[in-house]
């Protein structure tokens, strides 16, 4: 933008070196014209470093919401429920519905209601019921 500044500069002293008479309504006018455009000029070069300024400080913000973005919405995998299927299932003591993952189910341990506190499923009652004695 110095480049605005210089030109109209350029534009005042080719009025100056003509020799104009600025007395004169053509001269007082060509005089006007000049001041608008450097005012202009000057606002110009102003306007491009504010936006240079707030075109930094939004680049910030956005490095920072991208950071904050991450760190809420990143998911793990043991967290993604979309592929987490779970087992509806009552409670035999207390009639209660309960969910369980399904994967519980692949571990060797009792499964217990978690509102009574009873074994709805044990890996043994099971190897019993499945074993063709």
């Amino acid at each position: 933008m110095f480049d605005l500044s210089e030109k109209v500069s350029y534009i005042r002293g080719l009025a100056e070196g003509m020799g104009l008479d600025m007395e004169t309504n053509e001269g007082k006018l060509l005089s006007h014209i000049i001041d608008v455009l450097s005012d202009m000029a000057q606002a110009i070069i102003e306007l491009d470093a504010a936006q240079a300024e707030i075109e930094e400080y939004l680049e910030t913000i956005d490095e920072d919401l991208a950071d904050m973005e991450n760190a809420v919405f990143e998911k793990d995998d043991e967290d993604d429920d979309e592929n987490t299927y779970y087992i509806e299932v009552e409670c035999p003591h207390c009639h209660e519905t309960v969910f369980f993952d399904e994967d519980i189910f692949d571990d060797d341990n009792d499964i217990v209601c978690p509102n009574c506190s009873e074994t709805i499923y044990s890996e043994d009652e099971y190897n019993k019921e499945s074993d063709p004695d």
